[in-house]
C-alpha cells in the first residue's frame, strides 16, 4: 500500500522524471512505476506527509515541510474537488474520481501556482484523462 497526500494524485498524471533532487526523483520513479503497473494498487489518502514526501528536500520533519502552507492549500482544494476522505482507495478509483471531477478551471485553481505546472504535461494529461483520451 502506498500513502499519498491528495494533490500528489494529480502530480503523478504529468510526472516526467524531474524533481527536487536525485533521491526525490528515484523515489518518484519507483512510486510512478508501481502506480502505472497496478491499477488495483491500494492507496491510503493521508492529510499529511506521504511516501512521496519521504525523499523531498523540503521536508523538515514528520508532517511538516518548508512549503507547508502551499501544500496544505493544494491538498484542501483536491479534497474538495474530488470529495476525498482520509481512507483507502484503489489507484483506479482515484484516477476515476479525478477524470470525472476535473476541468481546465479546476486545474488552474489547484495547480496554477505550482512550479511544475508550466513545464510538465500535468494539464494536458489530466484534461485528456477527463475527456477519455488516455486510460490508466
Amino acid at each position: 500500500m502506498i500513502k499519498l497526500r491528495p494533490h500528489h494524485i494529480m502530480c503523478f498524471q504529468g510526472y516526467e522524471g524531474k524533481g527536487y533532487s536525485q533521491s526525490f526523483v528515484l523515489n518518484m520513479n519507483r512510486i510512478h512505476k508501481e502506480l502505472n503497473e497496478k491499477a488495483g494498487l491500494k492507496i491510503k489518502i493521508v492529510f499529511s506527509t506521504d511516501d512521496v514526501c519521504k525523499k523531498c528536500p523540503n521536508k523538515l520533519s514528520e508532517n511538516y515541510c518548508s512549503s507547508n502552507e502551499k501544500v496544505m492549500n493544494l491538498d484542501s482544494k483536491v479534497i474538495r474537488y474530488l470529495r476525498l476522505e482520509e481512507k483507502i482507495y484503489t489507484y483506479a478509483e482515484l484516477v476515476d474520481k479525478l477524470s470525472l471531477s476535473i476541468n481546465g478551471k479546476i486545474m488552474d485553481d489547484v495547480c496554477g501556482k505550482c512550479e511544475w505546472y508550466k513545464t510538465s504535461k500535468c494539464r494536458a494529461n489530466i484534461l485528456n484523462l477527463a475527456k477519455g483520451k488516455i486510460e490508466l
